[in-house]
Formats: structure tokens, sequence, C-alpha cells
């Protein structure tokens, strides 16, 4: 590897998950026993709060954080398709929101869903987050995004993919800004965890 791609953060084996996405009625109990399936839950506590509820969960082992986050990631609960991210793979993605990792897909077709984005933008390279938004009916906006783990990877998908036809829409592809974030939700990555300050000051910071 050159010097610029050795000096990317590398996505560490972890033995904790991250899910957002949640639907605003599931329980906790709920959550255990979903989250129990996949291996012995050390702990599970609030990583964001209402009204983008998210969980961070530990397991005994490696192996059964990444079994969970295989299976959960984008399965649909409650309705609402969720999003389970290692907390190895979460920590390389908030640090690197504007470094080139993160892209913002415009123009998608209503009919793309969230596995369909992200098995196109895995031709690429390793996808680390990937979210088509909706509406609260369920509607597609037209628009996601896609957080691959070496900036490299992030570039030759812009080159490849901006004005591509993708279903019936010409999409395009820029670089994630941190203005751009308004227009998702279950993108808080765990503040209460990481920097709780931050809900006590206004939301425009």
């Amino acid at each position: 590897p050159g010097p610029a791609e050795s000096d990317e953060p590398a996505v560490q084996p972890s033995s904790g998950v991250y899910l957002c996405d949640l639907a605003p009625s599931i329980m906790e109990g709920e959550l255990r026993q979903l989250l129990g399936q996949y291996g012995e839950l050390v702990n599970m506590r609030q990583a964001d709060i209402q009204p983008e509820p998210a969980v961070m969960a530990s397991y005994s082992s490696v192996e059964a954080a990444e079994e969970a986050q295989k299976i959960l990631n984008l399965a649909s609960l409650r309705g609402r398709t969720c999003r389970c991210i290692t907390v190895g793979a979460l920590e390389v993605i908030r640090r690197t929101m504007v470094s080139g990792h993160r892209l913002i897909i415009e123009n998608l077709d209503p009919g793309i869903a969230a596995h369909g984005l992200w098995d196109v933008c895995s031709l690429f390279g390793q996808v680390l987050d990937c979210k088509v938004q909706r509406n609260d009916d369920g509607t597609s906006r037209g628009i996601g995004f896609v957080h691959y783990a070496k900036s490299e990877d992030a570039s030759n998908a812009q080159a490849t993919l901006d004005k591509m036809q993708i279903g019936e829409c010409e999409v395009k592809l820029r670089p994630f800004r941190w203005d751009d974030a308004s227009m998702f939700t279950g993108t808080l990555y765990a503040r209460l965890i990481y920097n709780p300050y931050i809900d006590t000051l206004p939301t425009s910071v």
C-alpha cells in the first residue's frame, strides 16, 4: 500500500455492534431478545435518543458481533429497515466522515432499496455503511449515502457511478459535506456515548 492508504484508519475486530434506524415503538426487551440470538450478550446501552433511537450492544466474542452485524444489517424490524454496524467500523466512520470516504448519492430511482444500493456500491470496495433515506410513509426520498473503508474505493465508485443510469434514473455522486447531515436520519453514530455534551447544544451546532 502507498503512504496515503497506509495512513487510513483500519477497521479493528470488535465484540460490539451499533444498531440504529430503529422503530420508535420497539422495546428494550425485544432488542435484548433479538440481539441475544447471536451469542452471549454482555450489555446493551442506549447510544442515541428519540426521535432517532439507537443502541450499542457488547457480546462475549467478536464472532457473535460479526454474526449479528451480518444478519441484522438492513433487516426489517417493525416495518423499518435498521442498520447494524460493528463498533470497529463505527469508529472508522466517525473519524472519516469528511475525508473522502463518504459519498452522497442523489436522484436515486424510488424503487431502489438499501440492499440494492449496498450491492452496487460493494463492487468498488468494503462498504461500512449505506442508506436510502425514506419518508415517514416508507417512500424513498431519492437520496442516499455510502461510506467506504478506503477513500480510494470511494473515489473509484464516484468516477464510475456518477451519471450512470441505475434503474430509471441517472444518479449523481459527490463527497459528503457536514451540511448534508441534516438530510439523513440514523446518522448520529452513538452520540450519547462518544460526545454526549452535544445533546445539550443547539441542533445547528
